[in-house]
């Protein structure tokens, strides 16, 4: 006997089910959930399962809230003249904030105690970090809350098109960007504008001291070739406390700073007090007279990459780098004998005031640390 019923819409196999559209009445809304593919006597076909989704969640779920997420996307509405002015004022106060950022950042380039050992030194990098982040952060904090509260909010949507606009795109666009003009608030809000081309055009004066010369810095060979060892400083520990003619057992070994204003935070002057026998240290020529009873005093900056050099071996008189194992000998005027390293620690003179205590007889005799171009040496 021939079966006349019509085929189910659901029944064939995968693929077919896949290829093949799907009917008019049959396709899931923004809300529906996809239809199984197993049939059973009591089957309900699409209309009527579409109306029990309605009956038990709502045409508003089933069309997937779109009133509430328009509401959510609602622009805000406008600001009253009071609150406007409010606005503006806090913008313009973000604006003045970036030049009094950027006076302050000249006035501290060329007014700041610079020189090492000086009191104030150390907040001279720092001020001017401060200042140029109130420059920078002033200008781009305005512009947020310009955008934020004074600019209409609008969603736009434009699909994507060939290269080269036709004529009456150009002309809508440039449209478009008038009116934005317009929206921006600055043809009709002068303290706006006036502050914005002020703070903006400020930032231009920033990289001023650096054009065409460095103040005190422009001359920087000199100012690497120094550290803030003087003549007659002390050698203190990290804690402040001097280092006395026979602290150290023979075979010890001490990390020293400058005894002078933050003396033990300057990056280039720490070093190291090494005690031998004074028949072990092989030095020659004037370095003998920079050493004193057996103590010596070396850079702890490795001259490779500027690695602390702080590893030592008593018996072999060798101050390891760690970083890249180049390999000093200390007994030998530090003398490079391994490693990448192209040149020996700089030697401190020392030698011992009248209370006892090691003091420098100046600074080291070349500059410390990796080579540079205006070494000369």
């Amino acid at each position: 006997m021939t079966d006349n019923r019509p085929e189910h819409p659901d029944s064939g196999s995968l693929p077919d089910k896949l290829s093949s559209p799907r009917p008019s009445d049959q396709a899931s809304g923004p809300g529906n959930t996809r239809e199984s593919g197993v049939s059973s006597g009591s089957h309900t076909n699409s209309s009527s399962g579409t109306d029990l989704y309605t009956a038990g969640h709502g045409d508003g779920q089933r069309h997937g809230d779109q009133p509430a997420q328009a509401a959510a996307h609602a622009p805000p509405a406008p600001l009253s003249e009071r609150d406007a002015k409010i606005a503006e004022r806090k913008v313009a106060s973000l604006f003045l904030l970036a030049v009094i950022g950027v006076i302050s950042f000249i006035v501290t380039f060329f007014a700041q105690e610079q020189e090492f050992g000086q009191p104030g030194n150390v907040y001279f990098t720092p001020l001017l970090g401060v200042f140029m982040a109130m420059a920078l952060g002033g200008v781009g904090a305005g512009a947020v809350l310009w955008a934020k509260l004074l600019m209409v909010d609008e969603e736009a949507v434009q699909e994507r098109h060939p290269f080269g606009s036709k004529p009456d795109e150009r002309a809508a666009t440039a449209k478009a960007l008038k009116q934005g003009l317009a929206d921006t608030g600055l043809p009709r809000r002068k303290l706006l504008r006036n502050t914005l081309l002020l703070g903006a055009g400020s930032l231009a004066l920033l990289p001023l001291p650096f054009v065409g010369f460095l103040g005190r810095f422009q001359h920087k060979e000199r100012v690497l070739g120094t550290t803030s060892w003087v003549e007659g400083v002390r050698l203190i520990r990290q804690n402040g406390t001097p280092v006395k003619l026979g602290d150290l057992q023979i075979g010890g070994v001490e990390s020293v700073f400058p005894d002078v204003f933050h003396g033990t935070i300057a990056a280039d002057s720490p070093a190291l007090l090494i005690r031998m026998r004074p028949e072990e240290l092989r030095l020659e020529g004037e370095q003998q007279d920079w050493a004193y009873q057996g103590h010596v005093v070396y850079s702890s900056i490795c001259t490779h990459l500027g690695c602390p050099v702080k590893l030592y071996e008593q018996q072999t008189h060798y101050l390891l780098c760690p970083c890249h194992q180049s390999i000093f000998d200390a007994s030998t005027g530090a003398e490079v004998i391994f490693g990448p390293a192209a040149r020996a620690l700089p030697q401190l003179a020392i030698s011992v005031d009248d209370e006892g205590y090691f003091i420098a007889e100046g600074d080291f005799a070349e500059p410390i640390g990796p080579s540079y171009w205006e070494r000369g040496t």
